[in-house]
């Protein structure tokens, strides 16, 4: 079954606090930047990943760094964060939907924000409309970089995520709902989906840090599965099918 985003609150808290009573203490290491194949040509003249990567770090802080360990057959919570429609957190997901044009907030909990998410990312770091599509639909800003990697210096590349190595700053994606798309012929735009930005790789340990928007209600980072070549694992909840390589220095 694929993970659901969004919840009732109440729910939501008492089962991830039920979660977390199940839990061995789990911490976030420093990001790691070793990658088993080599990437594409980086474009010199791009934002620097780092600053990509920086903005990812600041949100996930501001909601309190919560974890979904998704690498059990039992998800686990090795630790809560800060809710959409709770606190300072409803003005701050403003600013997400302010990245797509959008005056939703946070109490808006009926609307799904994580593609808002990655866009407010990318546009803070400094990416440009000619490089990513910053939109409210995962698959429209993939269908977006789809058409962009064949005109001359893409910032990012599509991957099939069965062979590619992720590396920090890359985006993993997966279909969602009544979504079945497999391959990359299978992007289109306008269909559900949920993508992640790869914050933190870990192979020597089997595992990595991916940092998302609308997962459990907060930012949180999602521990997945990778083999030792830093390549993404079948995951039932999140049936990852593309990595969008990041060609940023």
């Amino acid at each position: 079954m694929f993970m659901p985003q969004s919840f009732p609150h109440a729910t939501m808290r008492l089962a991830l606090a039920a979660l977390l009573g199940l839990l061995t203490a789990c911490s976030s290491v420093p990001v790691s930047t070793s990658s088993a194949t080599s990437a594409p040509a980086l474009r010199q003249d791009a934002p620097r990943r780092t600053a990509l990567l920086a903005v990812a770090r600041t949100e996930w802080d501001f909601f309190d760094r919560q974890q979904i360990d998704m690498r059990g057959d039992v998800l686990n919570a090795p630790r809560l964060g800060l809710l959409e429609d709770e606190g300072e957190a409803v003005q701050r997901i403003g600013l997400y939907w302010q990245a797509v044009g959008k005056d939703y907030t946070g109490a808006d909990t009926q609307q799904a924000w994580s593609a808002a998410f990655i866009s407010y990312l990318m546009q803070t770091a400094g990416v440009s409309a000619d490089d990513f599509l910053f939109s409210d639909v995962h698959f429209n800003y993939l269908s977006f970089l789809k058409a962009r990697q064949s005109l001359p210096a893409p910032l990012f590349v599509l991957r099939p995520a069965a062979t590619e190595a992720i590396t920090p700053g890359d985006l993993i994606c997966a279909p969602r709902d009544s979504n079945q798309a497999a391959t990359l012929d299978d992007i289109r735009p306008g269909l559900p989906g949920h993508c992640d930005l790869v914050y933190e790789i870990h192979p020597e340990q089997g595992w990595a840090g991916v940092i998302g928007g609308n997962v459990f209600n907060s930012v949180s980072e999602s521990l997945i599965p990778i083999d030792a070549n830093a390549r993404l694992l079948p995951l039932a909840r999140r049936p990852w099918f593309v990595v969008v390589k990041n060609l940023m220095p």
